[in-house]
C-alpha cells in the first residue's frame, strides 16, 4: 500500500494544482461579471471538484451533520485544520451557510484560487507577527 501512495501522491498533487489554476480565472470572471453570487457559485463548484479529486487517492469524503443548522444567521464553525484536505469538504458541505475563514496573511498571496478566494471572498487575513493587529491572540 505504501508503494501505491508513492505513485498516487504526485499524480494527485498535479491534479490538485491544475484544478487550482483552472478555477483561478473562473473565480475572477464569476466575481467581476456576476458579482458575489457568481464568485460563490464558482467557489462552490471548485470545492466540490477538489473533494472529488481525492478519489485519485482512493479517498472518499463523507461529512455527517446531525444538526439542523439555521439559515440567514451568523454561525461560527471552529476547525483546527492541518492541511488542504479539510477545507474543500467544509466549504462544500456547508455552502448554504457561506463559510468564511480566518487565515494567516501569507496565504493571501501566490496560491492560485486559494489566495484569490481568501482576498475576495470575505476571509479575515491576519498577520500573526503583528500582535497588536491580531489583538494578541496569535504568537
Amino acid at each position: 500500500m505504501k508503494i501505491l501512495s508513492y505513485i498516487l501522491s504526485p499524480i494527485f498533487a498535479v491534479v490538485f494544482f491544475l484544478l487550482l489554476i483552472i478555477f483561478h480565472p473562473l473565480q475572477w470572471i464569476g466575481l467581476n461579471v456576476f458579482g458575489y453570487k457568481g464568485h460563490k457559485f464558482v467557489v462552490d463548484v471548485m470545492n466540490w471538484v477538489l473533494v472529488k479529486s481525492l478519489l485519485v487517492l482512493a479517498i472518499r469524503v463523507k461529512v455527517e451533520n446531525e444538526y439542523e443548522l439555521p439559515l440567514n444567521t451568523t454561525l461560527v464553525f471552529v476547525s483546527n485544520h492541518q492541511g488542504v484536505f479539510d477545507i474543500p469538504p467544509i466549504i462544500s458541505s456547508f455552502k448554504k451557510h457561506h463559510p468564511k475563514f480566518v487565515s494567516k496573511i501569507e496565504l493571501g498571496k501566490g496560491i492560485p484560487s486559494i489566495s484569490y478566494n481568501l482576498r475576495k471572498g470575505g476571509a479575515a487575513l491576519i498577520d500573526r507577527k503583528d500582535r497588536k493587529a491580531s489583538n494578541g491572540y496569535f504568537s
